[in-house]
């Protein structure tokens, strides 16, 4: 591969925080075997998010702290750099610094304070230039939301008021396509109101979102009738 040195850096930045497609991740990962800079880059960038993530909890700083903060970053250096193609196309993907934290010394105590938070899934989906939404009822007052981004391959739920499932089952997500196979997409419990499940895999154009209660540990393929299918052709 030929990146130059600052668009390795962006690409390896943005599969780190979960800021690409599935066909860039898809392709990032192709070239992760050629390219050792490239690997190098995403293992530090990796690194680097988790130890964020592993921080203590986070704290709302007094008025007086954050004055502060704020005030010093005026004295960080800033880079400005213009990325033409995919790896822009995202809000996500802009990356303010190497690390996305700012280490402050007050008062001889070293605070890391993590100023890009990692984007989730559904943050990513709805983000989406081609973000899709429904609201479906059921026949016992649990409401389903479903979102979902083709361009992402993506899709999650929303489910309230869901009872929870027979003892010994679970409720298995699916993506069915438009022959009537249904692929697993993940099971959940319902054991919290709302609850929000990320559907696991890629979903294709066009696929509809089905949900069908199954023995504990899900089914490779469905047993029961879907209690709800939700389409996306919207």
């Amino acid at each position: 591969m030929t990146d130059a040195p600052d668009d390795i850096t962006t690409r390896a930045a943005s599969y780190a925080v979960g800021a690409l497609t599935a066909a860039e991740r898809r392709e990032v990962e192709n070239d992760l075997r050629r390219s050792p800079r490239l690997a190098a880059e995403v293992r530090e960038f990796s690194e680097t998010a988790g130890v964020l993530g592993l921080a203590t909890a986070p704290v709302t700083p007094s008025d007086a702290l954050r004055a502060s903060i704020l005030e010093g970053l005026d004295d960080v250096p800033q880079v400005s750099r213009v990325v033409q193609g995919p790896w822009f196309a995202r809000p996500a993907a802009v990356l303010m610094g190497a690390a996305a934290a700012a280490v402050i010394a007050i008062g001889g105590t070293v605070v890391a304070m993590n100023l890009l938070a990692e984007p989730s899934r559904v943050d990513q989906i709805v983000a989406a230039a081609d973000y899709e939404r429904v609201s479906t009822e059921m026949d016992d007052g649990a409401t389903v939301v479903a979102i979902w981004s083709e361009s992402l391959e993506a899709a999650a739920i929303t489910v309230r008021d869901l009872d929870a499932p027979p003892a010994d089952h679970t409720y298995q997500l699916w993506f069915i396509d438009e022959a009537g196979h249904a692929a697993p997409a993940g099971t959940f419990d319902a054991d919290s109101n709302p609850q929000t499940v990320v559907l696991a895999g890629a979903m294709d154009a066009g696929d509809a979102i089905g949900i069908t209660i199954e023995p504990t540990g899900g089914s490779s393929e469905p047993t029961t009738n879907p209690i709800l299918v939700i389409s996306t052709n919207v």
